[in-house]
């Protein structure tokens, strides 16, 4: 049944956009051998022309569940600080979602937090497998070949979360997502809280990396052995240039760190 739908659907990702359409991975190089990766996987809220709105208004795709609301703009300006690549994905996270694996039901939600989808029901194997190789195989492979395109030391992906999920507050500042190294996740901590202690910074919160609903870490940063971890901002805070400017000074002196640490 697997092998019919793929069959059925090969070449789809392609079709799924029409020339008006962006392309759906943006790489931006910085100098010439930097050891530093930086990844903005929710970073644009764009729909192909071929998927409507998706069936939701306009209030819901500027909203949190669409993007990540202010990511992009500190994950450049802190690719611009340490002169780092960046690889930013233009299309909703809603269309697919390039930190899932294929095979997690959210990678296209059907509901995002209490909000219902109504494009991304009753999906077959041959639609999901579509967005996929339209969405996330260029992203992956513009991932992929800029971690191998000169000796890397470290790679961090940049997020940002909702004050309010589901009616229930979330305090922290920030939150630093990691698994199987724990070091960098508190050599950033220390520095952050080092340049302003009034920080509430949370350790896997308000996410934890599982194996089988994340894809950065578990598929990419891991195996490779970088230092990485997947920061999660507020997204209160980083609304307006000013947030965004003093949050990439923050991860930028804390990113600087774990590169003294990691030669």
């Amino acid at each position: 049944m697997l092998k019919e739908a793929a069959y059925s659907a090969e070449n789809l990702g392609k079709k799924l956009f029409v020339q008006t359409d962006v392309d759906p991975v943006e790489c931006r190089t910085g100098t010439s051998g930097s050891p530093v990766v930086i990844v903005c996987e929710h970073a644009g809220r764009t729909i192909p022309d071929a998927l409507g709105t998706l069936g939701l208004g306009q209030k819901e795709l500027s909203s949190h569940i669409a993007w990540d609301i202010g990511a992009l703009a500190v994950a450049e300006r802190i690719a611009g600080n340490l002169g780092a690549d960046l690889v930013s994905q233009r299309y909703s996270r809603l269309v697919y979602d390039c930190n899932r694996p294929f095979e997690a039901p959210d990678a296209t939600p059907e509901i995002s937090e209490d909000v219902e989808i109504p494009g991304n029901r009753n999906l077959t194997e041959a639609d999901r497998l579509a967005r996929k190789q339209a969405v996330f195989d260029p992203y992956d492979a513009a991932l992929t070949n800029l971690l191998e395109a000169s000796p890397r030391r470290a790679a961090f992906a940049i997020h940002s979360f909702t004050p309010v999920y589901l009616g229930k507050p979330r305090p922290w500042h920030l939150g630093l997502l990691s698994r199987a190294d724990p070091r960098t996740a508190e050599t950033i901590a220390q520095t952050i809280r080092y340049r302003d202690n009034r920080l509430l910074i949370g350790m896997n919160v308000p996410y934890m990396i599982e194996e089988d609903s994340d894809w950065f870490i578990p598929r990419h940063a891991e195996p490779r052995g970088l230092s990485h971890c997947l920061i999660e901002i507020r997204n209160d805070l980083i609304q307006s240039p000013e947030g965004q400017d003093m949050w990439a000074a923050h991860l930028t002196a804390a990113f600087q760190r774990v590169l003294e640490q990691a030669k």
